[in-house]
């Protein structure tokens, strides 16, 4: 009896140490604070941290957590880090459905910096809250000497896969080209380094500078907000602001961009000298590009849109229902690369180049070499100096496909030209004046712009069907759903409005990106007010 006695309390010993020390890779949830201590646990409002596990700055607890699948870590809304605790290096995923979150709580916040309503937590690359002496990150600034290197010159650095960032804001870059001759790393506001599954949403990021530029120097002077890796094919940046114009606006003046986020849904990017310029091809839907600009670097040449290489993905891009609108100089599109396919369906371009509209670069390709296929599908293409679709001139043919259908193009000759190649079809394009467009109700003015405004219009069932070919997993609605930038209760964000319209299973499409129905009667509804954030 004794023997089994002895045997039944060794038994339950063994399991109730299993059992502790599981319970300690549970997901937890972590608050962190300015005013925290990192000797603190972190696990209450009450107790929080100072500092984020991944800061160069954590010390005790903190700096010695390691986190788990599941862990969330909330962030006082109002609160600041500066340049010290920066980068934020995250070392440590999640799993499916568990992913590692960075996130906010939006009844948490500092209230004496935010006094009537909670806002972002911010991260400044200044390095107090007294200096605006632009400043690099990760011991770099501005010096050759004393520059350390590895990390970058980044706000946040992702080492691991299953990783969720929201409702941060990033302000403040600055890179110095000079310095970086002698003392070289990157430059930009995320780094993604061999991980998947990375989200980054709701955030804002904006007033980014440069150093001046040299020509004896021979280095790269923009920034990559997005710095990703060929295995993220399912890295996702959502309802983001990224925009620069209160600090850089107008042609040559505007440093930075180059967005090469894998797929990148209802985002606005203002005043970027390259507003997407993706490496890896992915999803590129219902965003805003306006005021895109030359760089102060005159080497550089302004995209609003243009592919680098098909790389991920089988090299295929959907590019669809953007509006790219109000740029003063950019490649409006070029892409297709050796091995790419792209779809690109319900985009609108308009005002496309403020400071010489007749020498608009409109949607252009292919990009070089020989891509794989083109489907340039109802579009609407406004004062391009190419109508709806020029040869970029390279040289280069499609090695299966291309087909411009159902794109409205108006400029002041009536073009509806289109690029012709082997192996291609042109169909059902409709060309309009600027004078007869205006005249048929095609205005920006609209609540939505250069839509039909009656069952009359000529873009009204000028079109083909076009459902057996779409490309599987996405809808054939138009484009109708517009995102564009509010300040909803102080925080700057995007807010999508509308609804949109399917078009047809068997009878004829509207040419262009609308549907008529839509573009007479959708208005912006008041912003949303009351809505908490959390953690997903």
């Amino acid at each position: 009896m004794k023997r089994f006695r002895s045997i039944l309390i060794t038994s339950t010993l063994a399991l109730l140490a299993i059992f502790f020390a599981a319970e300690t890779t549970f997901a937890t949830t972590y608050y962190v604070a300015t005013s925290g201590s990192d000797s603190n646990n972190g696990t209450s409002k009450t107790t929080p941290w100072a500092h984020v596990p991944g800061m160069p700055t954590a010390t005790g607890t903190a700096g010695s957590y390691n986190a788990v699948a599941g862990d969330t870590f909330i962030l006082r809304g109002c609160d600041v880090w500066y340049n010290s605790n920066l980068p934020l290096v995250l070392n440590n995923g999640g799993s499916s459905g568990s992913p590692v979150t960075l996130g906010v709580d939006q009844t948490w916040y500092n209230t004496t910096a935010c006094p009537t309503a909670w806002n972002r937590p911010i991260f400044d690359a200044h390095t107090s809250a007294s200096s605006s002496t632009p400043t690099e990150m990760n011991g770099k600034g501005g010096q050759a000497s004393g520059c350390v290197q590895g990390n970058g010159n980044f706000f946040v650095v992702i080492n691991a896969s299953y990783i969720t960032i929201q409702w941060l804001e990033l302000r403040n870059l600055y890179y110095a080209n000079d310095a970086e001759n002698t003392c070289y790393d990157q430059n930009g506001m995320w780094s993604i380094n061999n991980a998947d599954f990375v989200t980054v949403s709701y955030g804002y990021e904006h007033a980014w500078s440069m150093g001046a530029y040299s020509n004896s120097v021979n280095d790269a002077d923009e920034f990559v907000p997005i710095n990703g890796s060929p295995a993220c094919p399912n890295c996702l940046m959502t309802y983001n602001v990224e925009d620069n114009c209160a600090t850089a606006k107008g042609e040559n003046l505007e440093p930075g961009g180059a967005i090469s986020m894998t797929n990148v849904k209802y985002s606005h990017y203002g005043c970027l000298a390259n507003s997407y310029k993706p490496l890896f091809a992915g999803e590129f839907g219902w965003n805003e590009i306006t005021f895109n600009a030359g760089s102060p670097d005159p080497t550089i040449h302004a995209n609003c849109i243009e592919s680098v290489a098909a790389m991920g993905n089988g090299g295929v891009y959907y590019i669809h229902d953007n509006r790219i609108h109000d740029n003063y100089d950019c490649e409006e599109l070029q892409i297709g690369n050796q091995g790419e396919t792209d779809y690109v369906w319900n985009n609108i371009w308009y005002n496309p180049n403020l400071l010489n509209p007749s020498q608009a670069n409109g949607p252009e390709v292919p990009q070089s070499e020989t891509p794989v296929a083109m489907y340039f599908w109802n579009n609407t293409v406004v004062d391009s100096a190419d109508g709806c679709m020029g040869n970029a001139g390279h040289g280069s043919n499609f090695s299966k496909a291309f087909k411009s259908q159902n794109n409205l193009c108006i400029n002041p000759n009536s073009d509806s030209s289109s690029a012709n190649f082997s192996n291609s079809t042109t169909s059902n394009n409709l060309g309009l004046s600027d004078s007869q467009a205006s005249s048929d109700g095609y205005t920006a003015s609209e609540a939505i712009a250069f839509s039909p405004a009656s069952s009359s219009a000529p873009s009204v069932g000028a079109g083909t069907n076009l459902t057996s070919a779409w490309p599987a997993g996405f809808t054939t609605q138009d484009a109708s759903l517009i995102c564009n930038v509010q300040t909803v209760n102080t925080v700057v964000q995007m807010v999508c409005t509308g609804t949109p319209v399917t078009r047809s299973a068997s009878g004829a499409w509207d040419v262009g990106a609308y549907q008529f129905g839509a573009g007479s009667t959708v208005t912006k509804p008041n912003p949303p007010t009351g809505v908490k954030a959390t953690a997903e």
